[in-house]
């Protein structure tokens, strides 16, 4: 079903002399479903003002001028703002409805025009007036009846752009591209959000410390190491094992995805891996008896690595869109892995 088109009209007239006559056309512009738009919403009083009322003009559909007995308030041109509206109008290519009062000797005195240069430019606007579409009338009642029946032969006419609900102006090719659109910024917003969370993961220190200046590579880092010995007592051990030494044991399950720890009593997938390097540091002790590693001392190398950039914090969706976060390793982690893996001749 074809939706109604509304069109915006712009009813242009001087206003003391002419309140009921505006009034009966707004009103028939409203019974016409249509919009009603005029200066006295602005009142052209100086360039500013009139700046605007052109581009009100320029928005609207149709316009319509009323003619009374009073020339009005003039412009820097020496022309009345009415004329101006009037001539800008016909210059936009607007449809123009002219209505003009057709019995000025039955208008109140102080409604007439009394000044001769003012009454001369008045018959000439008229003039100009009646030359194009034009009906005349003898009072407000009569306006009325004249604007809706012009309007409606206008639009049937010489229809116009007009205006639509926006829900609906759209066809089912605009909705599916909002739709699309919609998509598109949901995920662009995701991302965002993402690389928000993913900047404020990363380096804290760079700012502060020269990353030069972390402990790093053949510098040693101390676990502290619980296990039973030979007489099964339990008893603590040091251990000193550098960051490369760490990161080969860690850094291998790193690679495309592994999940975060979510409290103290989980494991990194690469715990296992780390605790029974440094088992081997001290199994003249502890045999093939398990060790436990301080609480947070791994996490304390995790910190490390992801303040020397070689790791960093990720998101990840499961099937459900459930969000995950886990560490990965970053493009600088990898080639440091490699550096430290890669066999070369001897």
């Amino acid at each position: 079903m074809t939706q109604p088109v509304r069109y915006q009209v712009f009813v242009s007239s001087t206003y003391e002399d002419l309140r009921t006559e505006r009034q009966q056309a707004t009103q028939a512009i409203l019974e016409g479903g249509h919009f009603p738009s005029g200066m006295e919403l602005f009142p052209a009083s100086d360039e500013t003002q009139w700046e605007l009322i052109k581009r009100v003009i320029e928005e609207s559909d149709y316009y319509i001028v009323i003619v009374g007995g009073k020339y009005g308030s003039l412009g820097p041109s020496g022309k009345s703002y009415t004329e101006m509206e009037y001539d800008y109008a016909v210059e936009q290519g607007l449809p123009v409805l002219g209505f003009v009062r057709s019995n000025l000797d039955l208008v109140a005195a102080k409604y007439v025009e009394t000044d001769l240069e003012r009454r001369t430019k008045l018959d000439e606007f008229r003039k100009k007036v009646m030359a194009r579409t034009c009906r005349k009338f003898a009072d407000p009642l009569e306006l009325g009846m004249a604007v809706i029946k012009s309007l409606m032969h206008e639009t049937r006419v010489r229809p116009r752009v007009g205006w639509l609900r926006s829900d609906q102006a759209r066809s089912e090719e605009d909705k599916i591209r909002e739709r699309k659109l919609e998509a598109s910024l949901e995920e662009a917003t995701n991302k965002i959000k993402k690389l928000e969370r993913r900047l404020r993961d990363g380096a804290l220190l760079t700012k502060e410390i020269d990353r030069s200046l972390l402990s790093q590579g053949a510098d040693k880092f101390r676990f502290n190491v619980f296990f039973q010995d030979e007489s099964k007592r339990y008893v603590s051990q040091a251990v000193d094992v550098s960051w490369d030494e760490i990161f080969r044991s860690i850094a291998p399950p790193m690679y495309g995805y592994i999940m975060r720890k979510m409290n103290s009593m989980d494991k990194y997938p690469f715990e296992d891996s780390l605790v029974e390097y440094i088992r081997l540091k001290v199994i003249d002790r502890s045999g093939k008896r398990n060790i436990d590693i301080q609480p947070g001392q791994v996490e304390a190398c995790v910190f490390q690595f992801k303040e020397l950039g070689y790791i960093a914090y990720d998101e990840k969706e499961d099937d459900k869109g459930t969000t995950f976060r886990g560490i990965i390793l970053t493009e600088e982690g990898e080639r440091y892995l490699a550096r430290l893996m890669a066999q070369v001749k001897s």
